[in-house]
C-alpha cells in the first residue's frame, strides 16, 4: 500500500498483547492531561536537528533492525550530537508491530526488537540524545482489537474493540479510532501520555489527511472519512496530553491555511514525501497549488506558500527529511541545507553511517548552524500581500531573507532552474532589508568575507545557491515584515514602509499580533522605538509584551498609543519603555481586548 509520508508500510502477522519489560503504563485521560499541562504558548522558531530511520526503511521497504538502529544511534552521538543533532526518530513501516500493553499501546518499534521504548529512551539519554517516536494515537492494532482483555486506560468497562468501527481499518493491521465513541478520548490521550512518560521528546503523527477526509491525492478514496469535527477534536486531545513533547503533524490537509494544525501542533508538514530524494524532490514536480494534501509538492513551494504562518511563537514548517546522498554534488546539498535553514525547518539526517560517505560535513557547517541556534526563521521576499496559492508572483521562492535577534540578516539566493544556463540573482539591502548605507557581507559556505556593500549580485549555475550573513552598521532596525504573524496580521506594501518594501497590517482584530526576536545585553528597562502608521481618524493602540522565546514567560508589558494622521503613508515613531531579559526576547505587538483602532507596524529599534 502506498503510504503518504513514510513510503510503503510492511505486512506481518498479528501477535497477542503482552507485558512490557519496563512498565510505563499510561494514566487515565484526566490525570494524563493534568500531568502534561498543555501549553498555551508554543515556542516555534527553528525546528529540531535529528537523525531519522526514514532513509533505511524507504530504501529497503522494511522496518529497521534493532542492530542497525543501535549502530546509527552510536554514530549520531559520536558524529553529530555536539553539533546540535540531539534526537533520533523512528519513521513508518510500523503496522507490522502488534505486541501491545494491556491497554493496546505498542511495546517497541518492532515485535522482534529485544528492547522496548523505555529501555531505548534510557539508552539514548545516556548518549545525550532524545527519543522521537513515529506513530498515530488514532490507531489501534488488530491484536488489541481482537483481544477482549485489552481495555481502554482508566476505563476497564470499555474494550479497545469498542472504540473502532467494522471496516474502518488502515492497511489491514491497524484500525482507526472513532472519536465519537465513549472511551476514545481516554485511549488517544493515554497513548500520547504513554510515549511522553516513557521519555519521548518528539511525536511524529502521520496520515492525518486520511483520517480527516479519507482521500489520497494519487489513489482517490482510501479510507473512511471521519470529518473535520472529529479530526479537530482528535488534535485537541493530542495537544492537551502532549505537554512539552513536540508534536509533528504529518500529511495534514492544512485546510483553512492550517488553522487547526498550527493551533494544536508544533511542526506541520508542507510538502510531499522526499521519497528517494534528489533535486527533483527538493524543487521539481508539480508547481501548482491544490486544496488538500499535499497543497504544495516540493519544499521550495511549501515553505514559500506557508511562510506567513511560521516564526517564533508560531508553527514550524516541516519539509520531509533530506536524503543527502541522493544529490548530485555538494552544490545541490548546500542548496538543500540553506533552504531548510533559512525557512527555519527541521533538518533530519536520513543517511546512515554506511551510506553517507563524504557528505557528513554538509550537516556540520558551524556558521550555518549558528543561524539555527539564534532561532532564525526567514521568509521569501514578498512582492505583495496576496495569497501565494492564487498569485504565484506574490513571493519569490528563490530569494529569502531573515533577521537575527542581534539585528544581522541572513540572505539566501537560489537558482532552481535545470539545464546549464546561469541566472543572475540579486538583493538590494535598502529595498529588501531596510538597511541604509553599506553593510558587511560574509559567504557562510565559503567562509569568506566579501566586503562592504549596499547590494549583492551573483550569477548562479543551476541548482546552486549562496547563503550570506549581512551585518548593518549602527543601530539595528528590526523589520516587522519578517516577523511572526498571527491572526489577521499580514504583509502589505500599499503605503510604503522601510524604504517602500513592506510592513505588517491587519493589527485591528483581537488576537492578531506580530512577534520579533530582539536581543539586549543587559536585563532591565529598555526604550524601544516603533515605526507605525494610523489613519483611522481616531487614536489606536497595541499591547506590547516581551516574552521568553522558549517558555513564553512575560518579562514586561506596555501600551503602544498611536495618534491618528491624515494618511496611512504618514509614518511616525512612537517610543515605549519595556522590561527585557538579557539575551533574546520575543517582542510581541498585539491586539488585546483593551486595545482599539488599527495600526500598521513597520519596524522596531532599540534606543
Amino acid at each position: 500500500m502506498l503510504a503518504g509520508a513514510a513510503g510503503w508500510f510492511g505486512r506481518g502477522t498479528a501477535a497477542h498483547a503482552a507485558t512490557p519489560d519496563h512498565d510505563v503504563e499510561p494514566r487515565a485521560a484526566s490525570s494524563a492531561t493534568r500531568s502534561a499541562t498543555a501549553r498555551a504558548f508554543r515556542p516555534g522558531g527553528a525546528g529540531p536537528l535529528y537523525w531519522s530511520t526514514y532513509g533505511y526503511e524507504n530504501s529497503t521497504n522494511t522496518m529497521i533492525p534493532e542492530h542497525v538502529w543501535k549502530a546509527n544511534v552510536d554514530w549520531v552521538a559520536d558524529t553529530f550530537r555536539d553539533d546540535g543533532y540531539t534526537m533520533v526518530c523512528t519513521d513508518g513501516w510500523i503496522d507490522n508491530t502488534q505486541r501491545t500493553t494491556k491497554h493496546g499501546y505498542i511495546l517497541s518499534q518492532a515485535d522482534d526488537w529485544e528492547h522496548d521504548w523505555a529501555w531505548w529512551a534510557k539508552y539514548l539519554e545516556r548518549k545525550g540524545l532524545g527519543l522521537g517516536v513515529y506513530y498515530n494515537p488514532l490507531w489501534a492494532t488488530n491484536s488489541a482489537v481482537d483481544d477482549p482483555t485489552v481495555t481502554v486506560v482508566g476505563r476497564p468497562d470499555i474494550k479497545v474493540a469498542d472504540i473502532v468501527n467494522p471496516g474502518d481499518d488502515f492497511g489491514g493491521l491497524l484500525h482507526w479510532i472513532d472519536t465519537n465513541r465513549d472511551g476514545a478520548k481516554e485511549y488517544v490521550q493515554g497513548y500520547v501520555d504513554y510515549f511522553r512518560r516513557l521519555g519521548a521528546v518528539f511525536f511524529r503523527i502521520d496520515f492525518l489527511a486520511w483520517y480527516e477526509n479519507g482521500y489520497d491525492q494519487n489513489e482517490g478514496t482510501v479510507a473512511v472519512a471521519h470529518g473535520r469535527e472529529a479530526y479537530v477534536r482528535a488534535l485537541e486531545w493530542i495537544s492537551e496530553a502532549a505537554g512539552d513533547m513536540q508534536l509533528s503533524l504529518v500529511m495534514p490537509n492544512l485546510f483553512d491555511h492550517g488553522s487547526a494544525e498550527r493551533r494544536y501542533g508544533d511542526l506541520i508538514r508542507i510538502d510531499n514525501d522526499a521519497s528517494f530524494g534528489s533535486w527533483y524532490n527538493l524543487s521539481g514536480g508539480r508547481e501548482t497549488w491544490q486544496p488538500e494534501w499535499s497543497q504544495w509538492n516540493n519544499p521550495f513551494l511549501g515553505f514559500t506558500g506557508f511562510a506567513d504562518i511560521s516564526g517564533r511563537g508560531q508553527a514550524i514548517l516541516d519539509g520531509d527529511p533530506l536524503i543527502i546522498r541522493s544529490f548530485q554534488n555538494d552544490a545541490e546539498r548546500q542548496s538543500a541545507i540553506s533552504l531548510f535553514t533559512i525557512a527555519g525547518a527541521p533538518i533530519a539526517i536520513t543517511d546512515r553511517v554506511d551510506t553517507i560517505k563524504g557528505s557528513a560535513n554538509i550537516f556540520k557547517n558551524q556558521e550555518v548552524l549558528a543561524l539555527r541556534k539564534a532561532g532564525l526563521v526567514g521568509k521569501p521576499v514578498f512582492h505583495n500581500g496576496h495569497a501565494f496559492e492564487y498569485d504565484g508572483s506574490s513571493r519569490d521562492p528563490e530569494r529569502w531573507i531573515g533577521q537575527l535577534p542581534d539585528g544581522r540578516w541572513a540572505v539566501a539566493l537560489f537558482n532552481r532552474a535545470d539545464g546549464t544556463r546561469a541566472r543572475t540573482k540579486s538583493i538590494d539591502f535598502a529595498a529588501a532589508l531596510g538597511i541604509t548605507g553599506p553593510a558587511a557581507v560574509r559567504d557562510l559556505w565559503r567562509h569568506e568575507d566579501l566586503g562592504s556593500m549596499t547590494h549583492f549580485e551573483v550569477d548562479l549555475k543551476p541548482h546552486t545557491s549562496v547563503l550570506l550573513l549581512v551585518t548593518p552598521r549602527g543601530k539595528a532596525q528590526f523589520q516587522a515584515d519578517v516577523g511572526a504573524w498571527a491572526g489577521s496580521a499580514r504583509f502589505e506594501n500599499t503605503f510604503g514602509g522601510h524604504t517602500g518594501m513592506g510592513y505588517v497590517t491587519g493589527l485591528d482584530t483581537e488576537g492578531s499580533s506580530v512577534g520579533v526576536g530582539i536581543s539586549v545585553a543587559d536585563a532591565g528597562t529598555h526604550r524601544l522605538k516603533f515605526r507605525v502608521a494610523n489613519a483611522t481618524g481616531h487614536s489606536s493602540s497595541l499591547t506590547v509584551r516581551t516574552l521568553d522565546p522558549v517558555t513564553g514567560a512575560a518579562h514586561g508589558q506596555a501600551t503602544l498609543d498611536v495618534p491618528t494622521t491624515r494618511a496611512w503613508t504618514s509614518w511616525q515613531d512612537r517610543p515605549v519603555a519595556l522590561k527585557m531579559a538579557a539575551g533574546t526576547n520575543l517582542v510581541v505587538c498585539g491586539v488585546d481586548d483593551s486595545d482599539h483602532g488599527a495600526v500598521n507596524l513597520d519596524s522596531i529599534t532599540v534606543l
